[in-house]
């Protein structure tokens, strides 16, 4: 499995999510605590972030090389300052070639879109299935062949049938058609999500069967300026790392970080209503 980072709050140096911390993205690139398959994540990387004055749309930086041997991450993300972050360290799933477009992050209209987690079977019948569901203009978009880029592709479809509205019920919506496809095809789903603006992190914690991978958030700490974090796990020591419970999803904007349960039985369109929207 990968590892993600999310950070909202102060402006901070792209550098604090992978380098400075003692348990930063760099060191999970090669020291992971809690990942379920590996101790390294080194199929490449990526970081993506908001600056007010570029309006909407992030900026995005990707490699295929591992974190830890990659200049462009030991020199820029130094020298970039964000008060919204997201962060990735990719461990390749078997068949998925490594390469740029396999790479996440992905940037979905003005949100920047990353998993932690895996569908299968994957690729074949389960890909295509997906793909059948994504609005034309979207399935167009697709540039890899990650079950990560599909899924951000389905909730970009999701969103648009909200009106784009409401990032979390198309959050909500797109796992629902997502698990009852995975079930159609025989198949398991275990998948953390964030999906990032400039003023809001959303992330899940799923996993259909099986235990969930991990995921935490952080509010409050003056080591982190006071600003919130969610984290596949935790990049310091320190105290003020809490557990995210499995089958939920997390809100983190400027009245703080906020968990619900995500009732995928209960929210978001049926199959049946998104392919005849």
């Amino acid at each position: 499995m990968c590892r993600i980072a999310a950070y909202l709050g102060p402006p901070a140096r792209l550098s604090s999510l992978f380098h400075e911390p003692l348990h930063g993205l760099a060191d999970q690139g090669r020291n992971a605590r809690e990942m379920a398959d590996s101790t390294v994540a080194g199929d490449g990387w990526g970081v993506g972030w908001f600056l007010p004055e570029s309006g909407p749309r992030p900026g995005l930086l990707k490699s295929i090389l591992p974190v830890w041997s990659d200049e462009n991450a030991r020199t820029a993300l130094y020298a970039i300052r964000s008060g919204s972050i997201v962060g990735h360290i990719r461990f390749a799933s078997p068949n998925i070639e490594t390469c740029l477009t396999n790479t996440p992050l992905y940037v979905m209209d003005d949100h920047l879109w990353t998993i932690n987690g895996m569908l299968e079977p994957w690729p074949g019948p389960l890909s295509r299935a997906m793909r059948d569901r994504l609005d034309p203009d979207h399935e167009a978009d697709l540039r890899g062949a990650t079950d990560a880029e599909m899924m951000g592709a389905l909730w970009r479809t999701h969103f648009r049938r909200t009106g784009g509205r409401d990032a979390a019920a198309a959050l909500r919506s797109m796992l629902r058609q997502a698990r009852d496809l995975v079930h159609e095809h025989g198949g398991e789903m275990k998948t953390n999500v964030i999906l990032s603006t400039a003023t809001e992190i959303l992330a899940v914690r799923f996993a259909e069967t099986g235990a969930a991978n991990s995921l935490y958030h952080l509010r409050g700490e003056p080591r982190w300026q006071d600003g919130a974090l969610v984290v596949s796990e935790p990049l310091d020591d320190g105290p003020g790392w809490h557990e995210v419970p499995p089958d939920t999803l997390v809100r983190v904007d400027a009245r703080g970080v906020r968990l619900e349960p995500l009732e995928l039985e209960r929210e978001g369109f049926s199959s049946r209503r998104l392919q005849s929207a």
